[in-house]
């Protein structure tokens, strides 16, 4: 299975923000060659094996973290930030049916992963299901992104104390690979109507015409 580039990137930018450019120097060094010159010469929408970005999580793991999977985890959380930026971020928040929010947000896997698919299962108020389907050689490294990643989501969708659990994982002997959100606060709908309700203004702002200046008497 490839990935794009854009996650290794992403990870390396989170190392060395947290632990410097000698933590980044460090795992960069502890890794094979084939990662060191896809982090020197790959760009954002290159694809590259996902071997090669689960070998670069591990080697962070063993250096930087304590193999539980939370550095990993936390660097797919800082990937989402990263893909929640823009027009994409606007545009998810644009539909008013609640469902649609984490479907659009499923639909994105294939924009950086050309094998699988992640489907959502269920969704209410406060909690969502997704899975992850058709992976060849699923990693817990991976899924741990993926539990991060997840996470993120939630919370740039306006939830408060959002968590992510990956309480299926096929790496763990499971059949299948199935993550369960929670949060509280904002609902799915509530978010979807405020951030419409946004949009709304900003359109009506952006259509406004601009204000005409009166000329004074006799000027």
């Amino acid at each position: 299975m490839n990935v794009k580039a854009q996650g290794l990137l992403n990870a390396a930018t989170w190392i060395e923000e947290h632990y410097g450019q000698p933590g980044l120097r460090d795992v960069l060094r502890a890794c094979s060659p084939e990662v060191r010159d896809r982090y020197t010469s790959a760009i954002a929408i290159n694809w590259h094996p996902m071997s090669e970005l689960v070998e670069f999580l591990a080697v962070a793991e063993r250096l930087l973290g304590r193999n539980d999977g939370k550095l990993a985890e936390e660097i797919g959380a800082a990937g989402a930030k990263v893909n929640m930026r823009g027009s994409f971020a606007r545009l998810l928040f644009y539909v008013a049916k609640p469902e649609f929010l984490m479907k659009r947000i499923a639909q994105l896997w294939s924009q950086f992963n050309d094998a699988g698919s992640m489907e959502l299962i269920s969704i209410d108020d406060y909690s969502s299901v997704i899975e992850v389907k058709g992976v060849p050689d699923p990693q817990w490294l991976f899924c741990c992104t993926l539990t991060g990643w997840a996470r993120e989501v939630v919370t740039a969708m306006g939830g408060h104390e959002a968590r992510s659990r990956h309480i299926e994982c096929r790496t763990r002997g499971a059949q299948r690979c199935v993550w369960k959100q929670t949060w509280t606060g904002v609902s799915v709908k509530d978010a979807a109507e405020h951030e419409v309700e946004r949009a709304s203004r900003r359109f009506r702002a952006d259509s406004a015409p601009p204000p005409t200046s009166k000329k004074k008497d006799g000027a």
